[in-house]
């Protein structure tokens, strides 16, 4: 059984929660599970830069030591950070300038960030072992009681530095980590209500999204169905955004294309049934008369069955043909021969079966022309645009055939004196029973098949063909192929 596929608004729903998944989860991470590596990697580096400023201070030439003891004093105050400075002797040790750490570190900050002479000289052991000016970085977690019992972590951090052989510094800087236990408890419970309202929400703005999004897509859908069966008479006019309007104006575009098409094969019914009726009825007719009727077997009654034979084949096939073309089933079987002795064996023929008319078509060419193709299929290319051109000739009734030689290739033309076409129609020459659509002159004496045989051949070949024409000035059909060779 074949799996129903999820519809546009469960697609909109589900990624839209997710989205708002990741982001709740995202806030857990930095809120809750990772807020302490940050705070403590905060802290870390607030104290690294105090024990910075420290030195800038020790390394400012017009510092004097009183000005140091008040930036250690400050920081004290300001960030509740313990710092003290050990003096390079001239023994290469560290130790304090005529003071004792008692005093030093008998200070209230230092007292609460548990900071000792031992802790201090094995930050300082620790730093001398790892060489040169080092630093080292420690954490420490002990108790300190007040009103009550509460649980801290200190951070010492240590850093020999080296301004000359003789001149050096020891800076130590000890702050402590407030315990955030309560705030994180605060926030898992904010995080709590925030992740179900931000769900909450989520899915309500997903199926708002989901529904302005899906509905003109199913409008869209259900016009689309009705096109399925058949009717043509709808329009796509389905709003919502610039995706849905360009689908509407191809659907339309679609609709008028088919609409045509509905058209036109309705008119080909109709021609083809009208086409076929007429010989057949001629023939049925004058088969009739020369069997009932005694001496109506005239050679004249016989060549009408015959002429209306022929033109029910010609018919027939010229049908057959023009499907092949369209089906893309039409093989070319190309050789090299001369155009210019084709268009002319072409219009002696032709000359012979319109001179009772007083019809003429006239040959203007200048030497021989060889050619790459299909000699039967471009034969019927020049039969099909003579024939055309002497139905819509004017009253001298002459068509003029032209070979115009253009560097490597050979343009022929076929023009007439007619009416002309006007320029908004030229674009349907080439459609099936544009003749008859258009009222035509002697349109009886033609399958309105001819021009759109000419289209599929000349396409067949790669070739370029076209129309120029005036209202009024007669219309000249073209088309073009490659020279093989000339003489």
């Amino acid at each position: 059984m074949k799996r129903k596929k999820m519809s546009l608004r469960s697609r909109i729903i589900i990624y839209i929660l997710a989205f708002a998944i990741v982001i709740i989860a995202i806030l857990w991470l930095f809120q809750i599970v990772f807020l302490d590596d940050f705070y403590r990697a905060i802290k870390t580096g607030q104290i690294k830069d105090a024990s910075s400023n420290i030195l800038d201070v020790i390394k400012d030439e017009n510092a004097t030591k009183d000005e140091l003891d008040t930036y250690i004093s400050e920081l004290e105050y300001n960030s509740n950070y313990c710092a003290v400075v050990l003096d390079k002797t001239q023994y290469g040790t560290y130790a304090l300038s005529g003071e004792d750490y008692e005093r030093i570190l008998s200070r209230k900050v230092c007292v609460q960030n548990g900071v000792d002479k031992n802790a201090i000289e094995s930050l300082l052991k620790n730093a001398g072992k790892a060489g040169g000016s080092k630093t080292e970085f420690t954490q420490q977690t002990f108790t300190f009681t007040a009103q009550k019992s509460t649980s801290f972590t200190s951070m010492y951090y240590g850093k020999i530095v080296d301004l000359s052989d003789k001149e050096g510094y020891f800076i130590f800087v000890s702050g402590s980590l407030t315990p955030i236990d309560e705030t994180v408890s605060t926030l898992e419970r904010q995080l709590l209500i925030i992740t179900g309202v931000l769900i909450f929400l989520s899915l309500i703005v997903a199926y708002i999204i989901g529904e302005v999004t899906s509905k003109p897509i199913h409008k869209t859908n259900e016009k689309a169905k009705k096109l399925a069966e058949g009717k043509l008479d709808i329009y796509f006019d389905g709003k919502g955004y610039l995706e849905i309007d360009e689908l509407n104006e191809t659907l339309n575009y679609a609709v008028q294309e088919l609409s045509k098409v509905e058209t036109l094969r309705n008119e080909l019914i109709a021609n083809m049934s009208h086409d076929l009726r007429t010989p057949l009825t001629m023939i049925g007719g004058y088969s009739e008369v020369i069997r009932d009727l005694p001496g109506e077997d005239t050679k004249e009654n016989i060549q009408v069955i015959i002429d209306e034979t022929k033109r029910l084949t010609n018919l027939v096939n010229n049908i057959l043909e023009l499907s092949k073309l369209q089906a893309n089933t039409e093989e070319l079987k190309t050789e090299q021969f001369n155009l210019t002795d084709l268009i002319r064996s072409t219009v002696t023929r032709l000359n012979k079966m319109i001179e009772n008319d007083n019809y003429e078509i006239i040959v203007e060419s200048n030497e021989e022309v060889f050619v790459n193709a299909d000699h039967d299929k471009i034969n019927q290319v020049i039969y099909n645009i003579l024939g055309n051109a002497i139905h819509y000739t004017g009253e001298d009734k002459k068509v003029y055939v032209r070979q115009i030689v253009l560097d490597n290739r050979v343009r022929i033309e076929v023009e007439d004196t007619g009416k002309g076409i006007k320029q908004e129609d030229i674009p349907y020459v080439w459609d099936r029973y544009y003749q008859l659509k258009k009222n035509h002159k002697r349109q009886e004496l033609g399958t309105g098949l001819g021009l759109s045989i000419v289209k599929g051949i000349l396409e067949l070949h790669s070739a370029s063909y076209g129309v120029l024409s005036e209202k009024g000035k007669g219309a000249i059909f073209y088309f073009e192929l490659f020279i093989e060779s000339k003489k």
